[in-house]
C-alpha cells in the first residue's frame, strides 16, 4: 500500500523531514524525510554504509549532533533522550543483538517491560513464547548460552516488552539462519496485524519484499528512491544501481 502524505497526522506515526546527521564532523546523513503510517511495514534499503543505521539512531536520539525535524506522533522528540523516546512508545532493535548475559531468558524480558498502554498491544511473557516458540522451551537459559538466532529472538522479544506502537529493526535477517528468517518474517506480519508500525532496515529484498508496504533507499546517505515494494521489485535498474553488491 503507498502512504499518501497528506493523510493527516493521526495517521502518521514517525515523519523525519530534513534530517542531517553527522559522526564528529563526517556527515552521514543528507536532508532524508520519511515518513511511517500507523499499522504500516516501511522498508529502508541499501547496501552496507548508506546510512540506514543511522538514520535509526538519529530516530532514537543516539547522536550527538543532528538537523532537522523528527516527529513521532503529534510530538517534536528531536532532543530527547534516548530513554523518553523509548518511554513515548518507540521500540528499538539495534544490529548488534545487546542482551544481558549474565541474566535469563525471563529477567532479560523482565527488564524490557513497561506499562501497557492505550490503542497498542500489551506483551506478555507468554505472548511473546507463542511468537517465538524456541524462547518458551528455555526460559531460565542465561543470555550469553544461546545460539544461532535465539539472541535475536531475544532482543526483539525484550524491545515488545516495552510495548512499542513503533518498532525500529536493524536488519534482522542478517546473520542468521534460513529457518529463523522465517520466523521473523511471521514475527513482522504478526506485529503489523496488531497496527504495530516498523521501520525496517534490510538489504536483503527478498526479506523486504515478504514483509514490507513501502521502501526508501539509501545511497551515501541521501534518499534515491521511495516508493511501494511492488514497484522496487519490477524496477531493475534501481535493484542493480543501489542494492546489487
Amino acid at each position: 500500500m503507498s502512504m499518501d502524505v497528506s493523510t493527516g497526522a493521526n495517521s502518521m506515526m514517525l515523519e523525519l523531514a530534513g534530517v542531517n546527521a553527522f559522526y564528529g564532523r563526517a556527515q552521514i546523513l543528507f536532508d532524508v524525510s520519511l515518513n511511517i503510517g500507523r499499522g504500516e511495514v516501511v522498508a529502508l534499503m541499501g547496501r552496507n554504509g548508506a546510512g540506514k543505521s543511522t538514520t535509526m539512531k538519529a530516530v532514537m536520539g543516539l547522536l550527538q549532533r543532528t538537523r532537522g525535524s523528527i516527529r513521532f506522533g503529534a510530538q517534536q522528540i528531536n532532543g530527547l533522550q534516548p530513554y523518553e523516546i523509548a518511554r513515548l512508545g518507540l521500540g528499538f532493535v539495534p544490529e548488534d543483538r545487546r542482551i544481558f548475559t549474565d541474566l535469563s531468558v525471563m529477567e532479560n524480558l523482565e527488564v524490557g517491560k513497561q506499562a501497557a498502554r492505550a490503542g497498542v498491544a500489551a506483551w506478555t511473557p507468554e505472548k511473546l513464547f507463542r511468537l517465538f516458540p524456541n524462547l518458551g522451551e528455555m526460559p531460565h537459559r542465561a543470555g550469553g548460552s544461546m545460539s544461532g538466532g535465539e539472541p535475536q529472538m531475544l532482543t526483539v522479544s525484550r524491545t515488545l516488552m516495552g510495548n512499542p506502537s513503533l518498532l525500529l529493526l536493524d536488519e534482522p535477517s542478517e546473520g542468521v539462519a534460513p529457518v529463523i528468517v522465517e520466523q521473523m518474517a511471521n514475527m513482522i506480519i504478526e506485529l503489523k496485524k496488531q497496527g504495530i508500525s516498523i521501520l525496517l532496515s534490510e538489504q536483503n529484498v527478498q526479506f523486504a519484499e515478504l514483509v514490507s508496504d513501502r521502501v526508501y533507499v539509501l545511497e551515501k546517505g541521501q534518499i534515491r528512491y521511495q516508493g511501494t515494494m511492488e514497484e522496487l521489485a519490477k524496477d531493475e535498474s534501481v535493484r542493480r544501481s543501489y542494492l546489487s553488491v
